[in-house]
């Protein structure tokens, strides 16, 4: 079926390794980690690496203008699996493919099991993906980094779903379904259209009120896009790997037994309880009672099954540490007061006697201020010219292009590192626009155009000779002798000669376009 539109939404993606014995530590990618493809042994497969996230958000309009409803969702999820996703939603650059899909809440990402077609709030799409490792190792790099919070490139990649639909209505009023009010009358659709963002309106109506598209009927998803120009406010890419310290993987790896293993994650959770505890208290300027808090460490320790003298030994280990904590936190109390009371008491001596240098410094300050200030902006305008320029130089840029170039950079330092990283998401991304391939591309062809073009004058000239000798063959020579006459002898003009022949090569020339060529 030819679908009449297409549109793209775009969410936050949820990446992660599927990788045994490691937990998701962020309770959304948690909830999420069930739609990661179990089917696919990531450990063996090396080469890809499982994805999940929340694709659109259904019975809200997204900042595009568009929108589906329930209905719309749970009639088209079965389609989303093994679809492609690429980059920039070109449908050459496939790098993964989507495996699972349902549904997730829209606070928590908690999977839902039963969605009801009457269901008015706002939930997810959510998909599970894998995505190859080998296709695009410049795009994968990329992927990874993004994954990385400590990486200068974290939250880079983000992820647009793109489907195609025929059908839909109007919501006017608010970004919200449910309190949207629906225009399913053709003929105001049609007087209407004109304000949406999807056909090149500003996305109110004559009132002020936001005007939204309903996607309706059938709908058909084409893949995800994985984009460094989101047009939803989403945050990136989020990796499982900083999951666990290490200090927490060495206590469970150095555990022999399966025993050992369970009371070392017992234990740790014991003691992330009790230090946390101990910060409350710090937080809250009360000590709490060491018996009490002694006793509630035993009875956990005890409802564990430790044995006894691994219980008096930890119990007697914690209480050192409290009491060592109690005396530090009365030393650091008592200092800050001692603290508090010599700086008090240096203000006021110092107060009478700095207010005329105070009143001086502030001038010099101002000035000194003005001075980096406008120093400074000097320095950010030629930095962002040049590397403006130079983005320029290589890529044929849009106006769109170039608007989100500006932007890139002038959220860049000044330091070489971040522009050279910002240059190396373009490669990825615009190899396309690279000037010097496309000029290239336009060399070949020209030539192919050229080549097109003396075959064509050859076979045309060859035609003519053809030509000339039938005629000449079909004349009578004896009637051609009597009726021949005397005449003088001249030269041919072969000028005009070559003036035609360089006059049928321009009307090929005119006659053949690069289309042609290429058609």
């Amino acid at each position: 079926m030819q679908y009449k539109y297409t549109t793209t939404f775009n969410f936050e993606v949820k990446a992660c390794e599927e990788i045994a014995g490691i937990n998701l530590s962020q309770a959304n990618i948690q909830n999420l980690r069930s739609l990661i493809p179990t089917s696919v042994d990531l450990e063996k497969n090396i080469d890809l690496m499982g994805v999940a996230f929340n694709a659109a958000v259904v019975n809200e309009f997204n900042k595009n203008g568009d929108g589906i409803d329930t209905k719309t969702a749970i009639d088209s999820i079965q389609q989303f699996i093994h679809k492609p996703t690429n980059i920039e939603h070109n449908k050459k650059k496939i790098v993964g493919h989507i495996v699972n899909a349902g549904f997730s809440d829209y606070s928590d990402s908690t999977i839902l099991i039963n969605v009801d077609e009457t269901e008015k709030d706002p939930f997810h799409i959510a998909l599970g993906a894998v995505v190859y490792k080998t296709v695009d190792k410049d795009f994968f790099d990329l992927l990874e980094k993004s994954t990385n919070p400590k990486n200068k490139m974290h939250n880079t990649v983000s992820a647009s779903w793109e489907i195609g639909f025929s059908e839909y209505q109007i919501a006017v009023g608010s970004k919200n379904l449910k309190d949207a009010k629906i225009i399913s009358d053709p003929k105001e659709i049609q007087e209407m259209r004109g304000m949406l963002k999807a056909f090149g309106g500003k996305g109110v109506t004559d009132e002020g009120e936001p005007i939204y598209r309903l996607i309706t009927g059938q709908v058909y998803p084409l893949g995800i896009g994985f984009t460094l120009k989101p047009a939803a406010n989403v945050k990136g890419v989020i990796s499982n790997e900083f999951e666990k310290t290490e200090t927490e993987k060495e206590v469970i790896e150095e555990a022999v037994s399966d025993k050992e293993k369970t009371q070392a994650a017992q234990l740790i959770k014991i003691t992330d309880k009790i230090s946390q505890n101990l910060k409350n208290t710090v937080n809250n300027t009360k000590i709490m009672d060491l018996e009490t808090l002694l006793s509630e460490i035993k009875a956990s320790l005890v409802e564990k099954k430790f044995s006894e003298e691994a219980i008096a030994g930890m119990t007697a280990t914690f209480a050192d540490a409290i009491k060592t904590k109690d005396d530090e936190y009365k030393a650091s109390l008592e200092a800050a007061e001692q603290e508090k009371a010599e700086i008090a008491s240096a203000k006021e001596e110092l107060q009478a006697s700095v207010e005329s240098i105070k009143e001086e410094l502030k001038t010099a300050q101002e000035r000194i201020d003005a001075f980096e200030s406008e120093k400074a902006a000097q320095e950010a305008v030629a930095t962002f010219n040049a590397r403006m320029e130079e983005i320029d130089s290589v890529y044929d840029l849009e106006e769109s292009d170039s608007a989100f170039i500006a932007e890139k950079i002038k959220g860049l330092d000044a330091s070489e590192e971040s522009f050279a990283s910002l240059k190396g998401e373009l490669e990825v991304f615009w190899a396309s626009k690279n000037k010097e391939a496309k000029a290239k591309q336009e060399e070949a062809i020209a030539a192919r155009v050229e080549a097109e073009i003396e075959k064509r004058l050859n076979t045309s000239e060859a035609s003519e000779v053809v030509a000339e000798e039938a005629t000449a063959e079909e004349v009578d020579v004896e009637e051609a002798l009597e009726n021949a006459e005397a005449t003088e002898e001249s030269l041919p003009n072969n000028n005009e000669a070559q003036a035609s022949k360089t006059t049928l090569k321009d009307k090929f020339a005119a006659a053949f376009s690069r289309e042609n060529v290429l058609g």
